[in-house]
């Protein structure tokens, strides 16, 4: 599968690597930037063919596009990818609302092509792991999911610099960039929740920079932390009455530990922390599956707008 990238950024960097991992079934061919000379230096520095500034033009040179610009341009260049009949993998988060994922995903219905948001950590094996080890505690009752992470920008931000990652205007929050590593895993592992309380920190800027989310179930209750402006130290944990596992970033785990409520704890699963790029690879490989199978997973499909919509809601608290 032909890609087209959309954007030269870091990410768009893993990307690539990732592709390399992908033992053939995905490979970069065009780079689109609004900056050609910029685009022309990813393009050599990665060993792609062809880069353009004219979305068109990419389209016509590849089966698929990875959309990885700035928020607020996910569902207009998705939707133009779409309409050119190109499959979309939509860095996260998908859109700017829940109206925009329902939209990328409709049109991608309704023209015969797949559309996917880009969350590497809920395709690792690691997040299917912890998924089916779940049943091993028991009935649910208790859960922190936590992914404070001082963001490299913020001191500039305190200096009176305002990058992109803090600027608002560009669809940028912080629990649509750190906030999702908590709230998608926790959807898929524990389902819709019947209620939501929360709050945020927001800077002066009105970026929203923090903040706090409880799912409740019925019997069970999920705590979820973010933030860009403070490095967390706590472990996350899943608690069950039989026992609980506990592991770190919810982004980039290295490790998975069950403690049973008697014995002795046991490691399920241990790495060295690794680049995103080396965990990037399952998310397109995904994203494949769905394309040789000519149709969306609609499980991931939902969690996408089920977790927006929750972004919506929050940040209108």
């Amino acid at each position: 599968m032909r890609f087209g990238i959309i954007g030269t950024n870091t990410i768009s960097s893993w990307f690539v690597e990732a592709c390399g991992r992908t033992g053939g079934r995905a490979r970069p061919s065009a780079v689109y930037s609004r900056d050609l000379a910029r685009g022309r230096a990813f393009a050599d520095r990665h060993e792609i063919g062809s880069a353009v500034d004219d979305l068109d033009a990419l389209f016509d040179q590849v089966d698929a596009v990875y959309v990885a610009s700035p928020i607020a341009a996910h569902h207009d260049q998705a939707i133009r990818a779409i309409e050119a009949g190109r499959h979309v993998l939509v860095e996260k988060t998908m859109g700017a609302s829940a109206d925009e994922v329902h939209a990328i995903l409709a049109s991608a219905r309704g023209n015969d092509v797949v559309a996917m948001e880009a969350m590497r950590a809920v395709h690792t094996p690691v997040h299917r792991l912890i998924r089916e080890a779940l049943p091993r505690l028991g009935t649910l009752r208790h859960a922190r999911i936590d992914k404070l992470q001082y963001s490299s920008r913020y001191d500039a931000f305190r200096r009176g610099e305002v990058a992109n990652a803090f600027d608002p205007g560009l669809g940028n929050s912080a629990i649509a960039d750190i906030g999702v590593y908590c709230l998608q895993p926790a959807l898929d592992w524990f389902g819709r929740p019947r209620a939501v309380t929360g709050g945020s920190v927001w800077l002066a800027n009105g970026f929203e920079a923090g903040g706090s989310m409880t799912l409740a179930q019925d019997g069970f209750v999920a705590g979820l932390s973010w933030s860009k402006i403070a490095q967390g130290v706590a472990p996350c944990a899943i608690h069950g009455e039989d026992g609980a596992l506990s592991f770190d970033d919810p982004a980039d785990l290295t490790y998975v530990r069950w403690h049973p409520r008697n014995g002795e704890i046991e490691t399920l699963w241990e790495q060295a922390p690794a680049s995103p790029a080396a965990s990037m690879h399952h998310e397109v490989n995904a994203f494949a599956d769905q394309v040789e199978a000519g149709a969306l997973d609609e499980h991931w499909a939902q969690v996408s707008v089920l977790s927006r919509t929750l972004m919506d809601a929050h940040l209108a608290r």
